[in-house]
């Protein structure tokens, strides 16, 4: 675990500046949460140990890790934050092997827990022998069998002082891939009205408000002259019309003119030469 963690520091690098805190409590806390609420546990089979690095912990987060992977990962983000910590493994039930590890963090009044195995920030399982081994440097464990995790009938005995221990419940998930549920539209909200929203047929939501949208034509130069050059012509015939018309009118009160003209020069002629002695 430890040269997995030296080895492995870029996994967790842009992450663990997401868990700074107001204190180291605090920053602890956050990590926790971080951990138990996003990778599912799950204890290696008897005889089989996988150490993974943070990233391939990531990968594995549906499917399950054991304790030792919560160290590593929780160890790596630690020493970027640089918080001293401690990986302390455990013994229950009077077992002659370890068989749990998670970090401690050591504080003032004591140390704090980070056992993301546990449902409870800060909760020790009450164990009947532990060791605390330093993330850097050499170290001798007597009796150091397979870490796959701790349940309760691992507690044994000493599990008896307390009527309900918080240990986290295994969950075997349904599935290994995250599927993403895709959105539902909400249709039972009014179309927006306010200025300069604009309803987009490439938008999730509006894909059944776009419908009702009025069809807003694009301008068409060709249509448009042709359509002008048919009014142009329709007003020229029309003034042409009205010229003709008022030609005509012209004509026919000269005409008109010139037929009174010719009666009255008969009527004196035909007075004239009445009127000769």
């Amino acid at each position: 675990m430890q040269e997995v963690i030296a080895e492995t520091l870029d996994d967790t690098r842009r992450l663990a500046a997401k868990f700074k805190g107001h204190n180291v409590t605090d920053t602890c806390k956050k990590i926790w949460e971080f951990v138990y609420h996003h990778i599912q546990y799950k204890m290696d089979k008897t005889g089989v140990e996988q150490v993974r690095r943070p990233s391939r912990t990531w990968a594995d987060r549906f499917t399950g890790v054991d304790c030792d992977c919560y160290t590593v990962f929780i160890g790596s983000i630690l020493t970027h934050l640089g918080i001293p910590f401690m990986m302390r493994i455990t013994k229950y039930g009077g077992r002659d092997h370890f068989q749990h590890v998670y970090p401690i963090v050591p504080i003032a009044e004591g140390h704090i827990t980070i056992d993301c195995v546990a449902d409870r920030f800060n909760y020790e399982v009450p164990y009947s022998q532990k060791q605390d081994i330093k993330p850097n440097g050499a170290f001798t464990i007597n009796g150091l069998g397979g870490l796959s995790g701790v349940d309760e009938l691992a507690i044994g005995l000493d599990a008896l002082e307390q009527p309900s221990l918080p240990l986290r419940e295994q969950v075997v998930p349904k599935y290994s891939v995250n599927h993403c549920k895709p959105v539902t539209p909400n249709t039972s909200q009014p179309s927006p009205s306010k200025q300069g929203v604009v309803l987009s047929p490439f938008r999730w939501e509006d894909q059944n408000k776009v419908k009702t949208l009025t069809e807003r034509k694009e301008f068409d130069l060709l249509q448009f002259l042709i359509l002008s050059g048919i009014s142009i012509a329709a007003g020229i015939g029309v003034l042409k019309l009205f010229s003709a018309n008022k030609k005509n009118t012209g004509i026919v009160r000269n005409t008109r003119k010139a037929s009174n003209k010719n009666s009255s020069s008969i009527s004196n002629n035909k007075i004239t030469k009445g009127t000769r002695p």
